[in-house]
């Protein structure tokens, strides 16, 4: 059968953007596999509990999908969900399991893949969105949007592996300063 296209790659700029969003959160997801519900938990006196920043990202990311992407608002329904409150803390009511998080993270991945797939490259480049970021009225483009939740879970995996390596007494290991170039 012939077939006619004019591009053999996607067909639409924000699946590259999508497909690192789907990395990011994929690394997240293999690291939270390796640790049982109760490490969730653990709580070091300068940062939050990784069960916090696990809600933190399904939060935010929420928000961008309502009040950023569709120019809405939260459900009561979502909020009561997600435990969303409008002065971010980051923070999770204890007792819940690893399922628990891991349901609210795909949840609301699965509105920001189906509100991207709908959306055409046009629109995805456009800066159309309103929001007030940092008490300042700001325009962002969807890409935008879609970068910063890339950067957003990228900040927040790192916190978490850090409390991870807390909680496992490893130390980090600093074989990768020991190289010739930082002796020039």
């Amino acid at each position: 059968m012939e077939k006619k296209t004019l591009s053999q790659g996607p067909t639409r700029d924000s699946l590259y953007l999508l497909n690192g969003l789907i990395e990011t959160r994929e690394k997240l997801l293999e690291m939270i596999d390796q640790v049982d519900d109760s490490d969730l938990y653990f709580h070091s006196q300068e940062l939050p509990t990784p069960a916090g920043y696990l809600l933190h990202l399904a939060q935010v990311e929420l928000w961008w999908n309502r009040i950023g992407l569709q120019q809405s608002e939260l459900s009561a329904e979502e909020k009561e969900r997600f435990h969303f409150i409008e002065k971010q803390e980051i923070e999770a009511p204890t007792g819940l399991e690893k399922s628990w998080f891991l349901a609210r993270l795909g949840e609301v991945r699965k509105m920001t893949r189906e509100h991207y797939m709908t959306m055409s490259d046009m629109e995805f480049k456009r800066a159309s969105l309103q929001v007030n970021l940092n008490g300042k009225d700001t325009l962002c483009s969807p890409e935008w949007v879609l970068y910063h939740l890339i950067d957003h879970e990228s900040y927040h995996r790192g916190q978490i592996a850090l409390l991870f390596r807390m909680l496992n007494g490893k130390r980090e290991k600093w074989d990768h300063f020991n190289t010739p170039y930082l002796s020039i």
